[in-house]
């Protein structure tokens, strides 16, 4: 038993966003490691965002903002040959919900094998998994104006093995995502907040001994905008584990020439290293490269890789498209710029022939166009 905690707590410092509990008071670890290299290189401030397929991962909610099938896979290469592999796809319906599945396989390798006065017995393997499958909906989902509620949950199947011994535990994750859109004003477009409870299941028994999930409370929020032509996204986590104090992790992604994105993320979590991530990618139409870096001191670097595919390219919502082009009208004609809001009114109608206000507010711009130049 105590070396296959050292190995865990070796896989625990060596890998990203770590658990704040003491080593060896709570099983399945590995559930803390993380999925995904885009999140990884963001410090896994995903709560509030959850805008991929590894929202199954992060928080269930963000399946339904999803607006096409995807699958990804990531490979991680950890310290002492150790290396893990996470799947995960989504599976977005508009009618019945959202699915999502993953899986984690985190191959400890082999571990040395001695007996009571330390004399070799050769070794023996040992490995890690878990398979969860997600659903999720909308509580509530304005398309005009882009105001959405959902909530999604996720069970899990998890398993450790050491040798010929398992041990297997039953959990669940719960998680709620809002997007206010502009319903309230046009400041509040981009934003998002999040909160999610994640590996709340039965206990796992290792040697007649009985050890809790890594359970956690998360909240965060994010932030997706323009900066000079580009997008730009802000994430921020806070964290409460079952044992130990909080963390916050802070992520940013700036997606630049429409293909290429850079990350980088700063984590509290972890006992080792400095707590910077750092990453990168490349969008090929449905195809998405992505690549994390990370440095954990005297225990060397971790790197991970990954590849997306998105079943079709996200198409555009007219609907929603059409709302901001008028809310744009609406501002350049409070300025007296009535040509310019003519344009934008026209375009909200070309985009969205049913909106509401965009003809009535076409019909005042004429009328203001038409009056007589003051003398």
């Amino acid at each position: 038993m105590r070396t296959r905690t050292f190995i865990l707590i070796l896989t625990l410092t060596a890998a990203g966003p770590l658990s704040a509990s003491d080593p060896g008071t709570t099983a399945a670890d590995f559930l803390n490691l993380g999925a995904g290299p885009r999140a990884i290189a963001m410090a896994g401030a995903q709560t509030g965002l959850a805008n991929d397929a590894y929202a199954t991962y992060y928080n269930p909610a963000g399946l339904a903002g999803l607006r096409t099938q995807e699958a990804a896979f990531a490979q991680t290469q950890y310290v002492q040959g150790i290396s893990e592999e996470n799947l995960a796809y989504a599976l977005p319906q508009t009618r019945y919900g959202a699915f999502g599945l993953h899986l984690t396989y985190l191959n400890l390798g082999s571990i040395p094998r001695t007996d009571a006065v330390g004399q070799s017995l050769g070794s023996v393997g040992a490995s890690d998994m878990d398979l969860g499958l997600s659903y999720s909906r909308d509580l509530y989902h304005d398309e005009r104006y882009g105001t959405e509620l959902s909530v999604g949950a996720t069970g899990k199947w998890i398993q450790e093995r050491l040798d010929t011994t398992k041990a297997t535990a039953y959990a669940g994750d719960l998680g709620l995502l809002f997007a206010p859109g502009i319903k309230w004003g046009e400041s509040l477009n981009g934003w998002k907040a999040g909160v999610a409870l994640r590996n709340v299941g039965t206990s796992m028994t290792f040697d007649q001994e009985s050890f809790t999930l890594p359970r956690q409370l998360a909240a965060g929020f994010s932030y997706t905008g323009g900066w000079r032509d580009e997008s730009v996204t802000l994430a921020v986590d806070g964290q409460q584990p079952n044992g130990g104090p909080r963390n916050v992790d802070v992520g940013l992604e700036i997606w630049t020439l429409q293909a290429f994105v850079l990350r980088a993320g700063y984590t509290t979590q972890g006992d080792l290293g400095n707590g910077l991530r750092i990453g990168a990618g490349i969008r090929f139409k449905t195809i998405q490269v992505d690549y994390a870096f990370a440095s954990e001191g005297t225990l060397g670097n971790t790197q991970r890789i990954g590849l997306t595919l998105r079943f079709s390219p996200p198409k555009p919502n007219p609907v929603l498209l059409a709302q901001h082009s008028f809310e744009k009208g609406m501002h350049e004609f409070k300025k007296g710029r009535y040509n310019d809001s003519l344009t934008d009114f026209t375009q909200t109608l070309e985009l969205d022939p049913s909106h509401p206000q965009a003809l009535d507010m076409m019909k005042r711009t004429y009328e203001k166009l038409n009056e007589p130049s003051p003398q």
